[in-house]
């Protein structure tokens, strides 16, 4: 009996479920035919009075075959509004089928937004749930829309050269700084390190894209742009890179370093009887890659030795700009929190005491290991 009774109670089972399967009104999936991919996006500030946000999107266009496709490959839509949800709902009355952003990787923002309050623009990728996390955010200079419709001749069918860009897996530059989404908005939320972003122009012919400088954003809204230099310095002393060039100028000669190892580490030392300080030290080793003078085997020491102290004031001079404008993209007030026993008015006092009279003893290293494969 106790038994029939166990059977009867699996069957009952079976049958609620089977009728609620039968019920359900299906999911949300589209047949890929069903949908177009959106490759990039790109917000400006509005040109029409009474919106706030200009909307561009980078559609992949379908193609049976990308050997056998003639032609464009991209198409581009772009919509004016209050806000960006209701931008990217209304421009999809203008296709026949649902955005997908899958294989969004670059979310592209205007120069001109960067003094404004970029949180609410990065809310709605934050928000829903089909933009990944990983994807590049970076600046476009004039505007999002140029650079999001740049299409330069290097870029491949079915590939967009901003991915490469960022990706590490075409070109590597020590110009080039990378910001993932999740990172940005860690940043901006975090006290101890501010955001920077990679800025992008477009050449006056609109047919390349130019990454070599970079933006960082403040807790003032007061936007720091540095230069190719002082971007690849930041490069060097945050993201240990591995290649990179060191361009020096010694009276009339000039030479050229090509860097292939890197390793940056310091401390901040604080107490009640001197100054904050802290104590940097870069060791670079490379070859000599290029000269215009005939350079000796025994000169080496010499140039390395030259090199060293040059790199030591460029280090400093960025270091000094840092402080002066009350950035912090190192992120030395993380590491100041993160040293140090936690009490009540910690960061307030980083702020207020010690980033401002912090003084930079920076020890640079350059190691010229020999004059390349010639003689």
């Amino acid at each position: 009996m106790m038994i029939l009774f166990q059977k009867m109670k699996v069957l009952v089972l079976v049958l609620i479920l089977v009728g609620n399967s039968l019920l359900q009104t299906g999911c949300g999936f589209k047949d890929i035919d069903k949908r177009i991919f959106v490759l990039a996006i790109g917000i400006d500030q509005a040109e029409s009075k009474g919106n706030r946000y200009k909307v561009t999107l980078k559609l992949a266009l379908p193609s049976g075959s990308v050997k056998q496709a003639t032609g464009t490959m991209y198409s581009y839509l772009t919509k004016d509004s209050t806000k960006m949800a209701d931008a990217i709902r209304q421009l999809k009355t203008q296709v026949d089928k649902e955005f997908d952003f899958g294989h969004l990787k670059t979310i592209i923002i205007g120069k001109e937004l960067l003094n404004d309050d970029i949180s609410e623009i990065t809310d709605i990728f934050l928000r829903r749930r089909d933009f990944q996390r990983i994807t590049w955010v970076a600046v476009g200079s004039p505007t999002a829309e140029k650079v999001i419709k740049t299409e330069p001749k290097s870029e491949m069918p079915a590939s967009v050269s901003l991915f490469n860009i960022f990706a590490n897996t075409g070109v590597e530059s020590p110009y080039i700084v990378t910001s993932y989404l999740f990172d940005l908005r860690r940043k901006m939320k975090e006290h101890g390190v501010d955001p920077i972003l990679p800025v992008i122009q477009v050449d006056k012919k609109s047919t390349k894209l130019i990454v070599n400088h970079s933006a960082v954003l403040s807790s003032q809204r007061e936007t720091l742009e540095l230069t190719p230099r002082q971007t690849k310095i930041y490069n060097m002393l945050k993201n240990n890179l591995n290649k990179m060039e060191l361009m020096i100028k010694k009276e009339d000669l000039e030479y050229i370093v090509s860097i292939d190892s890197l390793k940056t580490n310091y401390k901040i030392l604080t107490s009640a009887n001197s100054a904050p300080i802290i104590k940097m030290n870069v060791d670079l080793v490379g070859i000599l890659e290029e000269a215009d003078q005939y350079i000796n085997v025994k000169e080496l020491n010499e140039l390395s030795n030259f090199a060293s102290k040059e790199v030591e004031k460029w280090v400093e001079a960025l270091f000094i700009t840092f402080q002066k404008k009350n950035v912090d993209p190192l992120g030395f007030g993380l590491r100041y929190k993160a040293t140090r026993l936690y009490k009540e008015g910690l960061f307030s006092k980083w702020e207020e005491e010690v980033y401002p009279n912090l003084k930079l003893d920076v020890s640079v290293n350059v190691g010229i290991k020999s004059t390349g494969v010639i003689e």
